[in-house]
């Protein structure tokens, strides 16, 4: 018995130490689930062999299982990343790999597969350095020859151009986020285009042949057969206003012309530079016979006060205003509406703005008495838009240019162009020669003398935004003399000055 226990001692150590030496603490994490495999000799130093050989079987299969959900998860994001973006990154394992046998490794999915007090072999340090793989990178290197990058952008471009055309809508907008190549842009501008002039242009529209003549001529007989009807609503008192499509010119000064039994005056609102201060005063000493003085507003009361006295010499009176609407005669309305308040003023207007009913107050529409009728004649404007200048050429600015420009100033810049135009009034009905031109050095002054500048740099500064609008103009004299003016009549100039 002695001896086969001391043949047993050396037996049984060396199954001890293979057991130290095969001893390990396997922990795997995967998809949150965390499971701990533990064999230690110094707490069971008397376990077989069989025991620990289970472990290594199952700490190969759960190592066999990991590598392929990783591999499986790899293809997948590697296929989405082909289909979105038109390419596929392979993931292989960098050095120091998970290995039961290796050293202590991290997972791709965060397991942790650590070896403890195990002492490598020769055979898995050799395993080990074959299976050292380096990640590829996206961008493929320039191991190639430049033909060959060049045949793989073109390849490539292909292919997003392709997938611009085939793929998803909102696939295809994160690839245009990735775009490298800049949007092209035209060159192009309105500048390069041939200029017009204005005989050009009124001889093309001239050309323009007149469609539906048939059925316009039809249209017109059907407004003519009102012409009793709106002649019977004015002897009763009312006022006409006529709307619609297309000019009304025509119709109207064809019914004007058929009230014989009164003077008829026609006012053109669509005139750019109107007065409608001049018109009543032209009214009233021509056709009444009175002499007029004052504003617009006064003129209209004594023009009303003479056909509600007694002692009239002319029982009515027509007006015909075109385009009542007009640039020109928007802030007169409440003079305009005096004289149809008259019973024996018979007034007649026509509108082409979508938005003329706002111009007049819940007075002035009393006063005006209204009758709407639908006059659309579908007929050109050609006569209401002769006074714009429609070429193409560098041409001078007009009254409703002007206005435009003044619109978007301040009110000092504003009362800059105001001191320049009412010099050139002044000057004009003197008469003299230098009516449209002032010295630069006596505009600035009455403008800083006004508080409208500060200083000669804002001076110059509010005449360079007029000089590239063209609203203001200068000229040098042989002495060097500055001058500046505003190249318009100065009819314009107070038909702008009163609109503002």
């Amino acid at each position: 018995m002695a001896e086969n226990d001391s043949s047993r001692t050396p037996q049984t150590a060396s199954r001890a130490r293979n057991r130290f030496d095969m001893g390990l603490t396997l922990t795997t994490t995967r998809q949150g689930r965390k499971t701990l495999l533990k064999d230690s000799t110094y707490d069971t130093p008397t376990r077989s062999t069989s025991d620990v050989a289970e472990l290594l079987k199952l700490g190969a299969a759960v190592e066999a299982d990991d590598k392929e959900n990783s591999s499986e998860e790899t293809g997948a994001h590697a296929a989405a990343g082909q289909d979105i973006y038109g390419f596929q990154r392979r993931v292989v394992r960098k050095r120091g790999a998970s290995s039961l046998r290796g050293r202590s490794t991290r997972g791709r999915r965060g397991g942790t597969v650590k070896a403890s007090r195990g002492r490598p072999s020769k055979d898995a340090e050799n395993e080990d350095d074959d299976d050292d793989e380096e990640e590829e990178p996206l961008v493929p290197t320039n191991n190639g020859s430049s033909s060959d990058e060049a045949d793989g952008a073109d390849s490539a471009y292909a292919e997003h151009l392709d997938f611009a055309q085939t793929g998803p809508t909102y696939e295809r907008y994160f690839q245009g986020l990735h775009t490298t190549r800049a949007p092209k842009t035209s060159d192009n501008t309105l500048s390069k285009l041939p200029t017009q002039s204005l005989s050009e242009t009124h001889a093309i529209l001239k050309s323009v042949p007149l469609k539906h003549k048939h059925e316009l001529q039809l249209l017109e007989s059907l407004h003519r057969r009102q012409f009793r009807q709106w002649y019977f609503e004015l002897s009763n008192k009312f006022n006409l206003v006529f709307y619609g499509y297309g000019s009304k010119r025509r119709l109207i000064n064809m019914f004007a012309s058929q009230c014989s039994d009164a003077p008829v005056v026609i006012i053109n609102g669509y005139f750019p530079a109107l007065n409608l201060k001049q018109t009543l005063e032209k009214i009233a000493s021509e056709a009444l016979e009175l002499s007029a003085t004052g504003s617009v507003a006064d003129i209209a009361a004594l023009i009303h006060g003479y056909f509600e006295s007694k002692s009239r010499a002319i029982d009515h009176m027509y007006v015909v205003v075109h385009n009542i609407d007009g640039l020109c005669l928007r802030k007169h309305q409440a003079a305009l509406s005096v004289l149809a308040s008259s019973p024996r003023i018979h007034f007649l207007a026509s509108v082409d703005h979508i938005e003329a009913p706002l111009i007049w107050d819940t007075s002035s529409i009393t006063k005006f008495n209204w009758i709407w009728h639908d006059l659309t004649t579908f007929e050109p404007y050609t006569v209401e838009t002769s006074y714009e200048n429609l070429s193409t050429e560098t041409k001078k600015i007009g009254p409703r240019g002007v206005l435009h420009v003044l619109a978007s100033l301040t009110e000092n810049a504003k009362g800059v162009f105001r001191v320049l135009a009412e010099f050139q009034i002044a000057e004009s009905i003197m008469d003299t020669k230098q009516s449209a031109e002032m010295p630069y050095n006596s505009y600035f002054t009455m403008c800083r003398d006004q508080f409208l500048v500060s200083s000669e740099t804002t001076f110059r500064s509010q005449l360079t935004e007029f000089r590239d609008h063209k609203v203001i103009q200068s000229r040098h004299a042989p002495d060097g003399t500055e001058f500046v003016f505003i190249p318009l009549p100065s009819s314009t100039l107070e038909t702008i000055l009163e609109s503002m």
